[in-house]
């Protein structure tokens, strides 16, 4: 609503401007003032033309006043100067309480043209999901959801790195020191991918002082690219019982995927195959005849923009040994993506997953080389990479090499959104289980999946899910078991997601369970206490006047006198406008979500949504306790709060869903 508002309002003061100077502003801004006592809404177009025109800011600025309040704008009541000459626009709040509330009632926007692919999660498929995988996914999955809201047709990939260097470290594992057969692997109980989790710490120990394995792990590669033998026998199963143990911990977030896209399958089908030839075809690709990447061809990218600083800067593409490195599997990805390459892959449903705790079950589907069938994924017209900062280098190879095969426009739709990583409180490592000594002056933990240093990402919700649980017990002790632990679960996950998606994705996170558990203060229960707090509210009012919600707002909107309050829409709006406290400024943050969600999308900064959704709740605590609605004794008052209490539970369940927090019935 606002967001709407704004423009009109910058397309009116422009045409003041130019009524007043002869001059068109270059630019119109219409901002939030710094105090509610300044207005609504404000703009500095004065000051700026002033500097440009040599004239006295606050005599122009009066005069764009006068001349908009002689030729009004919808939606604005009047318009005031302040300071050296700031305009100010004081809004026709009942017009904008109705505009929110006719808006909110809608509900979906128009479908957009544009498909959008966001890749997220991609963990190796050696062990266990950690906590700083959920960082990824939480952010990557609020990414799609914000673009379904928005109308976008999205598509959600998960890539499994089933030939990488990890995989074969756990396949050596198995092999050679454990002594398994591909059938002993299928065997090994539940949970597997924590059996692997150690596997791989022993298992890299060893490579990391054992020569001779250290080479046998190069054979172990060569066999999985090969798709040969029993290493690959063993990778297999690997793979495919390590995701779909990951895919289960997602679901537990809420979190889904459309498609598993398997590099295995990117060499199988030749899709790097035939990007090899494209990029061949460019200036770009050599193949060294001398220095330590002697056989080797490479993608020359020193002097290019971007790569101008490094001293090595041309990437190695396929070893001397003819197997290609993960880049250039990831560019044949890419390529795929945006529907660039001829060939593409087949599909085939991905079995034996478990619905969600909710009951929930989402179709995923699977790459394959072997059968299969036709599906229409891919054909992006923009593309997302939910990727650590760690792999910026690499990101940024693979959207250089859009241009160099003459396709600046997936260049230009590519994004490689980043983040920084996750570490723990000493306390919270302490709880799940790290040693970590008292004397320890650390002010966070940091993890190492290699070394087997960290928290597994289902540890973490079993204990938030445990204590949270404990929580709603000892404040509602009528409840069952089975009750509270799906409140419990609900609360655990708002938990962890608020936690993970509240910090601007550069800033490293310290995990605090505590911290995020907490039902006071910047975190996901407060939001969930706010929401149960507004839906408590209508269920009073449906005891005592038998009408739903729906319907009684419905009424509320009619011209006439509604039946069932005796409240008018022209009562509603006098009370609105006289309010000089907290309801207002409800009504003003309420009707910014669309904007504010702009604004995540546009900067990729996902901590403003959850930001908004904390003040959003601040807003309506402090509504909630001075304008009692259930007990009001005026018609027209108790009708307004009704129609603001509408507003912020529809507004706030939007942020909450795009954020994938739940809504508990209590709390």
């Amino acid at each position: 609503m606002i967001n709407e508002l704004r423009s009109s309002l910058a397309a009116g003061i422009g045409r003041a401007v130019e009524h007043i100077t002869g001059t068109v502003p270059e630019l119109v801004s219409v901002e939030d003032p710094p105090r509610p006592d300044m207005g609504d809404l404000a703009c500095p177009v004065a000051l700026q033309m002033a500097r440009k025109l040599g004239r006295n800011p606050r005599q122009l600025g009066q005069q764009i006043a006068d001349h908009l309040n002689q030729h009004p704008i919808a939606g604005v009541r009047r318009w005031t100067i302040a300071g050296p000459g700031f305009l100010n626009a004081w809004l026709d709040r009942g017009a904008a309480l109705f505009e929110l509330i006719e808006s909110v009632r809608a509900g979906a926007v128009a479908p957009k043209p544009v498909k959008v692919l966001v890749e997220h999660t991609s963990i190796n498929p050696n062990k266990a999901a950690h906590i700083g995988h959920l960082r990824n996914s939480c952010m990557g999955d609020t990414l799609a959801r914000i673009f379904r809201h928005q109308g976008y047709p999205v598509e959600v990939h998960n890539y499994i790195d089933d030939t990488g260097v990890q995989v074969a470290d756990v396949v050596i594992g198995f092999i050679d020191l454990r002594g398994m057969s591909a059938d002993d692997v299928r065997a090994v109980p539940e949970p597997f991918d924590y059996y692997c989790w150690d596997l791989y710490t022993e298992a890299s120990e060893r490579l990391a002082h054992d020569e001779q394995l250290a080479e046998r792990r190069r054979v172990v590669l060569r066999a999985l690219e090969a798709e040969s033998g029993v290493e690959a026998e063993v990778a297999e199963v690997v793979v495919d019982r390590i995701v779909r143990r990951h895919v289960r911990t997602m679901r537990r977030l809420g979190i889904e995927y459309d498609l598993l896209v398997k590099e295995g399958d990117i060499l199988a089908l030749d899709l790097w195959a035939e990007a090899f030839e494209r990029l061949k075809r460019t200036d770009s690709v050599y193949q060294a005849n001398k220095g330590k990447h002697e056989g080797c061809w490479m993608l020359h990218l020193s002097g290019t923009a971007g790569f101008e600083d490094l001293e090595e800067a041309d990437k190695v593409l396929v070893r001397s040994n003819g197997v290609a490195t993960y880049v250039a599997k990831d560019i044949a990805y890419h390529l795929w993506k945006y529907g660039l390459l001829e060939r593409t892959f087949r599909y085939e449903r991905v079995g034996g997953i478990e619905p969600a705790p909710d009951g929930h079950e989402h179709e995923v589907w699977e790459t394959t080389h072997q059968g299969g069938q036709e599906q229409s994924f891919g054909h992006a017209d923009r593309a997302v990479s939910v990727i650590d900062v760690r792999q910026s280098y690499l990101q940024s190879i693979v959207g250089r090499v859009f241009y160099l095969v003459g396709e600046p426009q997936a260049g230009k739709t590519f994004t490689h959104f980043s983040y920084e990583m996750v570490a723990l409180s000493p306390v919270t490592a302490r709880a799940l289980g790290i040693p970590v000594a008292d004397d320890d002056e650390r002010q966070f933990v940091e993890m190492s999946g290699r070394r087997g240093y960290g928290v597994k990402a289902d540890d973490l919700l079993d204990e938030l899910v445990r204590r949270a649980t404990e929580e709603v017990g000892q404040r509602n002790p009528e409840l069952s078991n089975s009750e509270r632990e799906r409140i419990g679960r609900q609360i655990a996950v708002g938990a962890a997601r608020y936690f993970l998606l509240k910090y601007a994705r550069n800033t490293v996170i310290v995990f605090d369970l505590e911290a995020a558990l907490s039902f006071e203060g910047e975190t996901g229960p407060y939001l969930q206490y706010a929401a149960v707090r507004a839906s408590h509210i209508f269920n009073k009012l449906r005891d005592r006047i038998d009408v739903d919600a729906a319907e009684l707002v419905g009424g509320l909107l009619r011209e006439v006198e509604d039946p069932v309050y005796g409240a008018t829409r022209a009562g509603v709006c006098d009370k609105l406008a006289n309010d000089d406290g907290p309801l207002w400024n409800l009504v003003l943050a309420l009707g910014r979500l669309e904007e504010v969600i702009e604004q995540a999308v546009e900067s990729l900064e996902l901590s403003l949504l959850a930001k908004y959704a904390f003040g959003l709740a601040q807003h309506f605590n402090r509504f909630y306790h001075g304008y009692p609605i259930v007990h009001a004794e005026d018609a027209d008052d108790r009708a307004l709060r009704v129609l603001v209490a509408y507003a912020f539970q529809k507004q706030l369940a939007t942020a909450l869903e795009l954020l994938g927090i739940p809504l508990p019935d209590r709390m």
